[in-house]
């Protein structure tokens, strides 16, 4: 799982495996918080599955969760550690309480709704940003892009840790990466070279960097051995 905003995750089922370069995996028994990914992050089913998840759009979760995004970058919390015993409420609603997965999302909107109204904690100049590097997927110049909302590169970054977790850069990042695999998948090409230029890629090194990064091989391994591909979640744009 490659994603940039945050993750709510309600386990159904048997527990479930999370693995990143933590010596130790987490395992998630009713409910979990995972946060932005700048690695990826396997996960590991032990038994049945049945999850109900809500994915956040970068930066979406801040009006939810009083607590600093970037603390939760490539880690992941219980939800009773965030929301107490209000947390732990919504797990038994979602679990006891509602028998179909239309009565469980609609609980959930209705939460979402009520919380929405009343934490209002928007930030308009981090908005904006989110908006051009989506358009831009990822390919834009950071120190242009704050200036164009009134901000420093440094006020900026610290704006984007604290509401979304990851700084600037690091999304941008992420979202040109991920855009190579769109760009394959719509335009049903194998020349994975090709795409990757018209991704901002000019340089092969930083390419390859990022491939090892994060999936943990080479692009050319990848792409031409289909057996040794990992199926991976890419949210959240």
């Amino acid at each position: 799982m490659l994603a940039e905003g945050l993750e709510l995750a309600f386990n159904l089922g048997d527990p479930i495996e999370f693995v990143t370069n933590n010596p130790e995996p987490a395992i998630a028994h009713h409910c979990c918080i995972c946060g932005p990914m700048t690695q990826l992050m396997r996960i590991r089913p032990i038994g049945r599955v049945e999850v109900l998840g809500v994915c956040f759009r970068p930066g979406g979760a801040y009006p939810f969760f009083f607590y600093p995004a970037v603390d939760l970058v490539n880690g992941y919390a219980e939800i009773d550690d965030l929301w107490g015993a209000r947390g732990l409420g919504i797990v038994d609603r979602i679990r006891d309480d509602s028998h179909t997965t239309k009565e469980r999302i609609d609980f959930l909107d209705r939460h979402f709704l009520y919380l929405l109204d009343k934490n209002q904690r928007n930030d308009s100049c981090v908005a904006a940003t989110l908006d051009v590097i989506e358009a831009l997927y990822g390919q834009v110049n950071i120190g242009r892009l704050a200036g164009l909302v009134g901000l420093s590169s440094r006020q900026l970054e610290r704006r984007f840790k604290e509401r979304v977790g990851m700084s600037p850069k690091q999304l941008c990042r992420s979202l040109r990466f991920k855009n190579i695999f769109k760009n394959i998948a719509t335009s049903h090409t194998d020349c994975w070279v090709t795409t990757a230029q018209a991704c901002g890629y000019y340089d092969q090194s930083h390419l390859i960097k990022d491939f090892k990064h994060y999936i943990g091989s080479s692009p050319t391994d990848y792409f031409i051995n289909p057996q040794a591909r990992e199926s991976f979640f890419m949210g959240n744009f």
